[in-house]
């Protein structure tokens, strides 16, 4: 799902789900300071376990929401910002 497909939904249902599925990825402080992170440049795990200070399970448990919500993606060991999540982590990095 690209931001402009979010934005022009074939119908109020697709849109909702999209804004449902933005708004939960960045309900959370932890999820945010991800997107900050990753906007930055892609990032290990290990990396993001150091710059966030959280444990482990809470740190996947995170990922694992931006995942379903399309705003990250895994390439290898690295995880990086899709399109979606670049998009998300200006507009929180706007309201800073």
């Amino acid at each position: 799902m690209k931001f402009d497909e979010w934005i022009s939904a074939d119908s109020p249902e697709k849109a909702e789900e999209y804004r449902r599925r933005f708004k939960m990825a960045i309900a959370n402080s932890i999820r945010r300071k991800i997107l900050l992170e990753l906007d930055e440049g892609s990032k290990s795990v290990d990396e993001l376990l150091s710059k966030l200070n959280v444990g482990e399970k809470v740190l996947k448990y995170h990922l694992d929401t931006l995942e379903k919500g399309s705003c990250i993606r895994y390439a290898g060991d690295r995880v990086e910002l899709t399109e979606e999540g670049r998009v998300l982590a200006k507009l929180v990095r706007e309201k800073m």
